[in-house]
This record gives structure tokens, sequence and C-alpha cells, in this order.
């Protein structure tokens, strides 16, 4: 893959008894590869302002980590077969995320990376919902 990469992030979460919500972002990044990791950087806008957050994922095929720096900072660990507490600190104030990782899939072609994880959301130490994230890396064309 090249350096330069377009990264789309879908995000579903499912309630009980309730139908999925679909959340998506498209954005141009910046791609590595090292040690045994992929890594993906890039920059979104924070809705309804002019900040900007500064996103870096790194994953394999065992754990995602998803750290936001800026108006919104956080580090977001995703572990198979793991629960992990994180604060999430926004403008408004903190919250403890509990994810519990259920499964991490990663396919691979010349041009193109595929992640999918799926994971359940506790917010305060509440169950919210079951969740899942795929994350398609292409190529800048």
């Amino acid at each position: 893959m090249n350096k330069d990469v377009l990264i789309s992030i879908k995000g579903m979460y499912f309630e009980q008894d309730i139908s999925a919500d679909d959340i998506e972002v498209i954005q141009a990044g910046k791609y590595y590869n090292r040690n045994g990791f992929h890594y993906v950087c890039y920059e979104e806008p924070l809705e309804g302002s002019t900040d900007v957050i500064s996103n870096m994922l790194k994953f394999n095929d065992t754990s995602l980590t998803v750290s936001k720096k800026g108006p919104i900072n956080t580090s977001l660990n995703f572990t198979l077969d793991e629960k992990s507490l994180n604060n999430y600190n926004t403008p408004f104030g903190v919250l403890t995320l509990g994810v519990d990782t259920s499964s991490i899939t990663i396919k691979e072609k010349q041009n193109n990376l595929l992640l999918n994880v799926e994971y359940s959301l506790d917010v305060n130490y509440q169950f919210v919902s079951k969740c899942n994230i795929s994350i398609d890396i292409k190529d800048k064309v």
C-alpha cells in the first residue's frame, strides 16, 4: 500500500430490540507498517466547531488502539478477548468507556486493507450496546 490513503470508518451499534444505527467518517490520511503493526494517521473536524482532532490507529490481528488528541483526548484499547477501561475526555467532561472485544479480523490486499472489530460498550460502568467498527483503508488515487 502507498503512504497516502483514504480511510472509511463505519461504526454500528445494536441496542436491544432496535435496529442498528450507522456512523461513517471518510478522511484522507497516512499509512505505515512497522514492527508487525499497521498505523493510520488522519485528522477530522470536530462537529459544530472549527477545532480538529488528530487520530492515530495502531493495529494488528489481536489489538487496535485508537488515539485522539485535541478537544477530545483518549486512547481506546481494543484487545481480543479482553475488557479494557478507557477515559474519554471531552469538552463536556470525562466518560469511562469499557470495551470488551470479541473479534478482530484483517483482510489485506495489494491496495486495500479492511479491519473489522466487534465489541461490547459500557459507558460509566453501564452496558450500552454491542458494536462493530469497519475500517477500510485504500490507496489514494
